[in-house]
């Protein structure tokens, strides 16, 4: 393992300074010791003008099933929006930057190569500029994102976007590293700045609240310098495929299943949707069908799945059902899909077929009643599910999935429908 010495310290960047980052990878960060984080928004100022006040100290509450543990994160030294192209190629040709960090969500990878709108073209131009510094110290690019094989997408979205002699000078100067994240972070709730200000003292307008759980993966092929996130609990690993696939089946699975199930039955929080009996009778055929396609000991897998039904029956986190439901044309096919293929088609695998048929049916009483669907693919899951017939309506819906027409995944979504669980 790649472990540096004690006494390195260097500046990590972070760009998408959001809830998921400050209550996950800057925790780790902060408990590595001894380096300085600049960040940078996602899409508008507000955290850079909230965070710089507050001289990026933030609240992190972690809400367990009884009480709430309450804690002050004070490793940010400067936050900037995300539009500041020229502090972000300032600091990534500084060779005090050792380490980007990157949570943008998957949209953000597909942002095309113009610096304006896109993160991986500002990190493009920022290489460029280290380069032509004559900076020769590896500088690692961590993707932070909940999609498989986030690293291969990051390096793709960075080299699209970069000049040809970047492109050249990239294998030998710039290590891209894949990471398995988790840790649950719903909106702060009304009363979370409150109980910040008592228990610490510090008047914070931007709480993060997330759950005592946290779990993150990191592909150890770093050649420079990096945070000692080993001792956060991060685990460095020559071998993020399973692990990836693990949370994706089983997590994520789960959320996705329980996000539209969970609605369209009249639910609101994950809480709510684990413990109703038929959503749960769905994630735990989900579960079945899932675990079957992972190469872990049955122990393990029991294990997992006994922490996941914690922390989903978490009364105290509230995490609601409709924040985990945005994107879900981006999801399914790599959630649902590939389960169903790989155990040979939708009647072997009837839990991740009610997970799509759970969309569909969510997303056409949603169109229907007038309400916005978050969705890369809204316009056309709009027009989709305002169509009469059953049929056409599922099959245009499916297409979005990359699914044919004649795919016997529309007639079982067809009849899945019809079984979900109704208020």
């Amino acid at each position: 393992m790649n472990t540096p010495a004690p006494s390195d310290v260097g500046r990590l960047v972070h760009l998408g300074i959001g809830n998921f980052a400050r209550a996950h990878t800057l925790v780790a960060t902060q408990r590595a010791g001894g380096w300085s984080v600049s960040a940078f928004t996602g899409r508008t100022a507000a955290m850079a003008d909230a965070l710089n006040a507050q001289d990026g100290q933030y609240g992190l509450i972690v809400r367990g099933a009884e009480d709430d543990e309450v804690s002050i994160v004070d490793v940010i030294d400067e936050v900037h929006p995300a539009d500041d192209v020229d502090a972000l190629v300032r600091l990534v040709a500084d060779p005090f930057t050792a380490v980007v960090t990157l949570t943008i969500t998957e949209k953000g990878y597909a942002a095309g190569n113009d610096p304006a709108t896109s993160a991986p073209a500002r990190l493009a131009l920022g290489l460029k500029a280290r380069r032509e510094a004559g900076v020769t110290d590896p500088i690692a690019l961590v993707s932070c994102d909940n999609l498989t094989g986030n690293g291969d997408v990051l390096r793709e979205a960075v080299l699209a976007a970069a000049d040809e002699e970047t492109r050249t000078w990239f294998a030998g100067h710039v290590d891209v590293i894949s990471t398995m994240v988790d840790r649950i972070t719903p909106s702060a709730d009304e009363g979370a700045a409150a109980l910040v200000t008592e228990r610490t003292g510090l008047a914070d307008t931007v709480p993060v609240v997330t759950e005592p759980f946290t779990e993150w993966v990191v592909q150890d092929s770093f050649r420079g310098r990096r945070p000692e996130w080993e001792k956060a609990g991060v685990q460095l690993t020559d071998d993020l495929e399973l692990h990836e696939l693990r949370k994706l089946r089983l997590l994520n699975g789960a959320h996705t299943l329980m996000a539209y199930a969970g609605q369209v039955a009249g639910l609101e929080r994950v809480d709510e949707a684990i413990r109703h009996r038929e959503v749960r009778a769905l994630v735990e055929q989900l579960w079945s069908e899932a675990r079957s396609t992972l190469d872990l000991p049955a122990a393990d897998l029991d294990a997992y799945t006994a922490a996941l039904e914690e922390r989903f029956r978490n009364p105290r986190l509230a995490d609601n059902l409709i924040r985990i439901a945005a994107d879900g044309s981006a999801k399914l096919p790599v959630r649902a899909l590939p389960v169903i293929a790989e155990l040979g088609g939708p009647e072997k695998a009837p839990g991740e077929v009610a997970a799509v048929a759970a969309w569909t049916a969510w997303v056409t009483e949603r169109v229907r009643a007038g309400h916005e669907v978050k969705d890369p693919q809204a316009e056309a899951i709009a027009a989709a599910a305002v169509l009469e017939n059953t049929t056409d309506r599922i099959s245009a819906l499916l297409d979005l999935l990359d699914v044919p027409a004649v795919d016997p995944l529309v007639d079982a979504v067809i009849a899945e429908e019809k079984r979900l669980p109704r208020p």
